[in-house]
């Protein structure tokens, strides 16, 4: 008798086990989820220089005011919603995150590592563009210089088809925007490259993972603040980031597909 429940036991654990492995071997992946960073943000600046993490609160402003800061929180609200809404049409399972959803500005260090996710699959820092001549008009993109990326060729793909993505919605509203591709932050900090960059590179989850900024147009340029930034600017910034999201969402798609 003792002999009989000692193995019914045994059979029991062991039943239980397997039925535990099972739950484990088919729960579903979490699904992909894409950080958007609203660049800038608050009234000073985060984070010190000779720790590479300083954000400084605003760069760019367009003639009639109208901040960076205020605009990339803006545009990246929206770019949210496209996404989700994208991948709701698709049957997609995917996550968007932002790194700030109100006026402060967080260091870079801070932004990085909220980024830094085993289930992220890109990550892309919004941000409006200024010249000295205030006369440009384009979207481009930024991305780590290659002696200092190790995954330069991925951001490079990334980036390509994410500026000819946003320069497409551009054009909508502005036909004379120009696909101004990429270009390498070298030009940052003496030549040290972004800070940003420099963190999400020290982020363990991020190895091999896109990044890049997004400039989205010059605002300093009256006619682009004319054709974007006045009337009507929210349904613009929908048609710009509906553009954006199809290129997101099929690429996460893409990279899922890889990783299988």
């Amino acid at each position: 008798m003792f002999r009989q429940m000692s193995l019914i036991r045994s059979f029991v654990f062991f039943a239980a086990t397997v039925a535990a492995t099972l739950v484990v071997q088919s729960a579903p992946p979490h699904p992909p989820v894409i950080l958007i960073d609203p660049g800038h943000g608050g009234t000073s600046v985060a984070g010190a220089l000779e720790e590479r993490t300083n954000s400084s609160p605003n760069n760019a402003s367009s003639p009639g005011g109208l901040k960076e800061k205020d605009l990339t929180l803006e545009f990246s609200g929206i770019l949210k919603e496209e996404i989700l809404k994208e991948a709701k049409r698709q049957g997609r399972s995917l996550g968007v995150m932002l790194t700030r959803e109100s006026d402060v500005n967080l260091d870079f260090r801070t932004r990085a590592q909220i980024c830094n996710r085993p289930d992220t699959a890109c990550v892309v820092s919004i941000h409006f563009n200024a010249t000295d001549g205030a006369k440009a008009s384009g979207t481009l993109a930024v991305i780590a210089a290659r002696d200092r990326n190790p995954d330069y060729e991925t951001d490079k793909r990334f980036a390509v088809g994410l500026v000819s993505a946003c320069s497409s919605g551009v054009r909508n509203c502005l036909p004379d925007s120009k696909d101004m591709g990429i270009i390498h932050d070298g030009h940052l900090h003496g030549g040290l490259g972004s800070n940003f960059f420099f963190q999400l590179q020290r982020q363990p989850h991020l190895k091999g993972k896109p990044k890049c900024f997004l400039e989205v147009e010059f605002i300093d340029n009256p006619v682009v603040e004319k054709a974007l930034l006045g009337a009507g600017r929210a349904e613009k910034f929908h048609a710009i980031a509906r553009s954006v999201a199809n290129y997101l969402v099929a690429e996460t798609e893409e990279v899922a597909r890889l990783r299988k």
